[in-house]
């Protein structure tokens, strides 16, 4: 960046011009004293050769001798232009010719007239003087005098002062500004510029920078107070650097606490999601040991062992695509059918026990296109919620699961959506209806409160007692149903019970229905 004309330039500058003003200024009045004066001085010479002029004539009438004496009186004061009159205006005596031109009248005491032709305040002293008298004539009327004095030795002998005045006006100039910016440098400038060093090397990280500036004015006070603001914006750093350690080393220390609980929450879900399993298979093996089954049941049960194995092996692979649950191999899946043996299945679970499941299946219901596993998983989870929301009920627990077909639009730019969910054109705009297949889980538990309904479907979030749940498996469950194009809603009041409803499309093609 360029830097525009220094303090040191303009203050100087300022000094020159106010000097050369102030001492022009008083020059310029001196001259015109001087001018001013000496033409007063001639007027009053004139004067006085008018008086002399006039007692000639008084004393020896209009005489050839008293009209030779006023014409040596007056080329010996310089004149030489000059009429003299009588009473009547006859010409008495003349010599060269007057201007018409009697110039400007100067106030003057006494009965002449003394007029200026030309000068003026920068036109120098001027070029004559008019003088025009009354003489007094003994006895016999007034006559007039008229001549001109010329100014020019007025002339010369001012300029001669001005040659003075300005040769004094410049080496006066000279002493005055060289003491100004000698002073100026001592206590304005060079402070100043120690100051923008200071400013300068603090700038450049070097804290422990102050300004050595030892003036006793308001630049000395400038200094003294950037030297304070120096030492707190030293302290203030050090303190920040010191902060800013502590936050880095809070972070690290955070981020590997939230890594572990991350990863605490995760084993928890994979433990949450086995258990549903591995209690049905607990329950099978309290069944098979207690020896009260056949052979047929035996084998049955064993059978029902094995594929809950099976499920804890795919719930422990798919746990990996928590976060991107992606589409696996769909088939047609007989929802009707899937619902009464997972029911079957988990009747032996210990959460269930002494929990009825009433299943209120519509016979004509369309098959849907899902991984069979998953869907599943679905319901034992949603199976398992009910009967965890009817804990501590004296009265008999009821799990209500109906299924029926309908044709609707779901609302996906409401709610959070997955990434791979089809994207309406508007945050309100519904998907084309068609028909889906709802499966309804109503229970007769606690119920939800509204704003804990807000987040059940949030990862980790769980109204359940520690160690019963780790919020994540309504979370995973929404992620499967919405892979396929369906929704999860749930509909609760607190202390009746709570409804999940499951709607996914039907993947078989009706007469009724062209959307698929």
């Amino acid at each position: 960046m360029t830097r525009s004309v220094g303090i040191r330039m303009q203050l100087t500058a300022g000094i020159v011009l106010t000097t050369l003003a102030g001492i022009g200024l008083i020059g310029l009045l001196s001259i015109k004293i001087v001018e001013n004066n000496a033409v007063y001085w001639r007027a009053g010479e004139a004067e006085k050769t008018v008086r002399i002029i006039g007692a000639v004539f008084n004393m020896y009438d209009r005489s050839p001798s008293a009209l030779r004496f006023a014409q040596a009186a007056l080329r010996e004061t310089g004149v030489n232009d000059f009429r003299l009159a009588d009473g009547a205006g006859r010409i008495l005596v003349s010599g060269g010719t007057l201007p018409a031109n009697r110039g400007e009248a100067i106030p003057f005491p006494g009965p002449a007239r003394v007029g200026r032709v030309g000068g003026g305040w920068f036109k120098g002293p001027g070029k004559m003087l008019y003088v025009s008298a009354p003489l007094n004539e003994a006895d016999r009327g007034e006559g007039l005098i008229e001549f001109t004095m010329p100014l020019r030795d007025i002339k010369e002998d001012t300029s001669v002062a001005k040659k003075f005045l300005i040769f004094y006006a410049l080496l006066d100039s000279m002493i005055i500004i060289s003491l100004g910016v000698f002073f100026l440098s001592r206590s304005i400038i060079t402070p100043i510029n120690k100051l923008e060093e200071a400013a300068k090397r603090l700038a450049g990280g070097m804290l422990g920078e102050r300004a050595q500036v030892d003036v006793d004015n308001e630049v000395g006070s400038l200094a003294s107070s950037f030297n304070i603001m120096a030492a707190r914006l030293e302290s203030e750093i050090k303190s920040l650097e010191r902060v800013n350690k502590e936050l880095i080393s809070t972070q690290d220390e955070l981020l590997r606490s939230s890594t572990l609980a991350a990863v605490g929450r995760l084993a928890a879900g994979i433990a949450h999601e086995i258990g549903n399993p591995l209690g049905a298979v607990r329950g099978y093996l309290d069944i098979l040991s207690s020896g009260r089954v056949d052979g047929t049941e035996e084998k049955e049960m064993l059978e029902r062992a094995s594929k809950e194995v099976s499920r804890i092996d795919f719930i422990v692979r798919e746990f990996l695509e928590i976060s991107r649950p992606s589409k696996r191999t769909a088939e047609l899946v007989d929802v009707n059918g899937l619902l009464e043996e997972t029911v079957s299945d988990v009747a032996a679970h210990k959460d269930l026990s002494g929990v009825e499941t009433r299943l209120l299946l519509d016979k004509d219901l369309p098959k849907v296109l899902i991984d069979e596993r998953k869907l599943r998983q679905v319901f034992i989870n949603i199976l398992i919620n009910a009967a965890h929301s009817m804990e501590g009920r004296s009265e008999v627990r009821t799990i209500t699961v109906e299924t029926n077909a309908e044709r609707r639009a779901l609302e996906r730019g409401r709610g959070k959506r997955r990434k791979d969910d089809p994207q309406p054109d508007s945050p309100a705009e519904a998907l084309p209806a068609k028909e889906y297949v709802v499966v309804s889980f109503t229970d007769a538990g606690c119920g939800i409160s509204e704003e804990d309904a807000r987040k059940i479907f949030d990862p980790f979030f769980t109204t359940k007692d520690v160690g019963r749940g780790s919020g994540l498996g309504l979370f995973v469950s929404q992620g499967i149903i919405r892979t396929y194009g369906g929704e999860i809603k749930l509909k609760t009041k607190a202390g009746v019970g709570s409804t999940f409803s499951v709607a996914l499309p039907s993947g078989e093609k009706r007469d009724e229905d062209t959307h698929y």
